[in-house]
């Protein structure tokens, strides 16, 4: 994107100017300007310079302007150079050449991002439902951040493992065996029932509710859970047959949001591997973990942490690990701490992003492999923000600088809006309700995308009455995961969003199916013309209207948002920059005559406009998941 080589540019000219005149210290940092009237980047460094020197900065901003300007004569996109009185200097784009080179980098292939290096190994762990219910749009939201993490650092040329861990020997699986084996539950579904949904929303809150009544059914969970740490056995083997019918179903909703992965991780699997005893093995002798024999802990391994002085317990008193005891040799392997113990085998083609892999305990790596990354990014939500950070610190006892290697991508909870938990069918006191599986308020993602479809369906046919069902069925899948996606992407992944269907629907304002209808309505001005998307230094220079510059300059600054996503784990710079372009595309398209324009020159270089700024908002909508259709 060529607003970087004019970034570069700048700064390239303005550390020269700074050279020359002597403030050979001085940082070349350049910004964006609050708005276009001052130029295209600015630079505030007069302004430090002058508490170094005690000079006014509006002087040294003329001096630095000055000798910017000379220098800026030899660069290929610097066009003006402005010095501010308030101690700025502004720097503006020469618009012709720059939109030129643009247009043609933007259209010479069909993927903006394939001229990358090839970069670091990044491992990004997303997802990671329990095996024991359906989604619900907390999961969601995991879903939706880590799989549009995954795209932008593929983006940006890094080589990314995409990780999904299926927690097969936990609590939770077992309360589902507990249901099957002891409370006399069917194995099977009632018809038309997914068996997730079957499995969370019948069983699961059932036998829950069962401990309650009779807390010695816990007794049962305990036997299910040695059983499934011993790997063996019959209930061990039937734990598996289940496991595996529940992720293929929550598989499917995976897919149908358009996530896919490249490597399922089993936590049985790492259980089985050793590698938890050999690091625990170090941990004794590096004396971090400490056996108690009284108080709360008796009988158990703790992690003493030295800053607040609380125990986290590793291994109960039973012998059994808790959950930061196997997610310890889980990070240890992403990052290359710990061998590779693992076979890698296929689990199924039929994902709509590719083969997706499992782990094996055969020791067979075929032709493919995966942990020791150069980074492991964890999407997990802000309540297992502690945890997160002993797994760091367990990794930097064994290796110096490999906690900086683990980053813990969190994120807040999501609720329903409470008319939107009255559409779903509950009722709530407050103004928004959190998920609770145990409560019972679980609201599974297919179920909001369902709904979502269904009102889509309603609009897409009112725009299209000709079309078939089957068409019409498509868009309105799409415009649900659009819908769903950038909702649960727009927001700061620190904030709690309170998801409302209604909002989420509007094909107005700052949603997914907004940035949908502004891709297709840029598509049907290029398919009902008789120019051609060319433009030339003679044909930009008539494109003066300040819409026209808007638009050229925001369709070239898709790498900005995009490395701003990857620097600070957030996809949601990219999902704004989405809104900002289809945002600039519709001021330009309400603003000035494309093919009605009665000058064949201007309206082919308007033309070129539109073809350039719809592929990257194509590109930029691909990096968040949003779907995207030339006509809905």
């Amino acid at each position: 994107m060529k607003f970087l080589e004019f970034q570069a540019e700048v700064e390239e000219v303005l550390a020269g100017a700074l050279h020359e005149l002597g403030y050979k210290k001085a940082v070349a940092d350049v910004d964006l300007p609050p708005n276009d009237s001052y130029g295209d980047l600015a630079s505030a460094v007069p302004i430090r310079l002058a508490k170094e020197t005690g000079k006014k900065p509006g002087d040294i901003a003329v001096e630095i302007g000055s000798k910017a300007m000379e220098l800026a004569k030899k660069s290929k996109y610097v066009g003006a150079v402005v010095p501010h009185k308030g101690g700025y200097v502004n720097f503006s784009l020469s618009y012709p050449r720059f939109l030129v080179d643009s247009v043609a980098s933007i259209t010479a292939s069909n993927d903006l991002g394939a001229v990358r290096e090839r970069g670091e190994v990044v491992a990004i762990e997303h997802t990671n439902v329990n095996p024991n219910k359906a989604l619900h749009i907390g999961h969601v939201r995991n879903l939706v951040l880590g799989d549009s993490l995954v795209r932008v650092m593929r983006y940006l040329g890094q080589q990314v493992q995409a990780l999904n861990y299926v927690d097969d020997s936990g609590a939770q699986v077992a309360d589902i065996v507990v249901g099957f084996r002891f409370l006399g539950f069917p194995d099977e579904a009632p018809p038309g029932v997914k068996y997730d949904v079957y499995c969370g929303d019948q069983v699961y809150t059932k036998v829950t509710k069962a401990y309650e009544q009779d807390p010695t059914l816990k007794a049962k969970q305990s036997l299910v859970l040695r059983e499934i740490e011993k790997g063996e056995g019959e209930i061990s083997e039937y734990t598996r047959k289940i496991v595996r019918r529940i992720l293929a179903a929550q598989l499917s909703t995976c897919w149908r949001l358009g996530a896919s992965y490249d490597l399922l991780n089993w936590e049985s699997q790492i259980v089985h591997s050793g590698m938890w005893e050999k690091i625990f093995e170090s941990l004794k002798k590096m004396k971090y973990v400490k056996f108690q024999t009284e108080g709360d802990n008796k009988g158990c391994w703790v992690i003493p942490d030295p800053d607040t002085g609380e125990e986290k317990v590793v291994v109960r008193s039973d012998g059994t690990a808790v959950y930061v005891a196997k997610d310890i040799p889980y990070a240890a392997w992403k990052v290359g701490v710990i061998g590779d113990p693992f076979g890698y085998e296929e689990y199924s083609k039929d994902q709509p992003g590719g083969v997706l892999y499992s782990t094996t305990m055969d020791g067979k790596k075929g032709k493919v492999r995966f942990g020791g990354a150069d980074l492991a990014v964890s999407v997990i939500d802000t309540r297992q923000s502690y945890l997160q950070r002993i797994v760091a610190k367990v990794l930097e006892e064994f290796r110096e600088g490999a906690s900086r290697k683990y980053l813990h991508r969190s994120y807040e909870v999501v609720s329903l809006s409470k008319k939107t938990a009255s559409q779903l069918g509950f009722e709530i006191e407050g103004e928004f309700a959190h998920m609770s599986g145990r409560k019972g308020l679980y609201v599974n993602a297919d179920t909001v995308l369902d709904k979502l479809k269904e009102r889509a369906k309603v609009e897409t046919k009112k725009r299209n009455l000709s079309e078939a069902e089957g068409w019409v069925s498509d868009v309105a899948e799409a415009v649900a995961v659009a819908a769903l996606r950038y909702e649960l992407l727009k927001q700061d992944p620190d904030k709690m969003i309170v998801f409302d269907l209604d909002d989420a629907l509007k094909f107005q304002g700052d949603t997914g199916p907004y940035l949908m209808y502004t891709y297709a309505r840029a598509r049907r001005i290029l398919g009902k013309t008789e120019g051609k998307p060319r433009v030339d230094a003679g044909s930009a220079a008539k494109l003066t209207k300040p819409q026209e510059r808007a638009l050229g300059k925001k369709m070239s600054m898709l790498d900005i948002s995009a490395n701003d996503a990857g620097e600070f784990l957030s996809p949601k710079e990219v999902a704004r920059y989405a809104h900002e372009l289809a945002v600039a595309f519709n001021d330009f398209y309400e603003s000035v005559p494309v093919n009605q324009e009665p000058d064949p020159e201007l309206r082919d270089a308007r033309l070129a406009l539109v073809d350039a700024s719809s592929r990257v908002l194509a590109e930029a909508m691909r990096l968040i998941g949003v779907p995207v259709r030339d006509r809905i």
